[in-house]
C-alpha cells in the first residue's frame, strides 16, 4: 500500500499532467419559461450549450457545471472536445420594427 507521502505526490503529478481548459460565457438578462421570473442565462457558444441562474453568479456557476458535464459525456462518447480558437466579434443588426 502507498504511504501518505507518495499519494500526496501522485496527486500532485496528476493534478498538473489535466489540462486547463478555458471557454467564453456571454451572460444575458432573461425571463424564465414558464415562471415569467427574472433569471439570467449563461451561453457558451463554442459548445453550443446553456444555463441559467437567478443571478449571474448563478448562471456563471451552472454553465460551469454544465461545461464539465458535457466535456465529460463527449469524453466518454470519445468525440473530440471544442476547443476556443480566437476572437469573436459582437455586432448588431439594423431591422424593420
Amino acid at each position: 500500500m502507498a504511504s501518505e507521502e507518495e499519494m500526496c505526490q501522485n496527486y500532485s503529478m496528476t493534478k498538473k499532467a489535466r489540462k486547463i481548459l478555458e471557454y467564453r460565457i456571454l451572460i444575458t438578462p432573461d425571463i424564465r419559461t414558464g415562471t415569467n421570473k427574472k433569471c439570467f442565462t449563461a451561453h457558451v457558444p463554442v459548445l453550443g450549450i446553456a444555463a441559467d441562474g437567478d443571478t449571474v453568479e448563478d448562471a456563471r456557476n451552472n454553465a460551469e457545471k454544465l461545461i464539465a458535464f458535457h466535456l465529460d459525456s463527449l469524453r466518454k462518447e470519445d468525440k473530440p472536445i471544442p476547443q476556443e480558437i480566437g476572437m469573436d466579434f459582437i455586432t448588431t443588426a439594423k431591422v424593420p420594427a
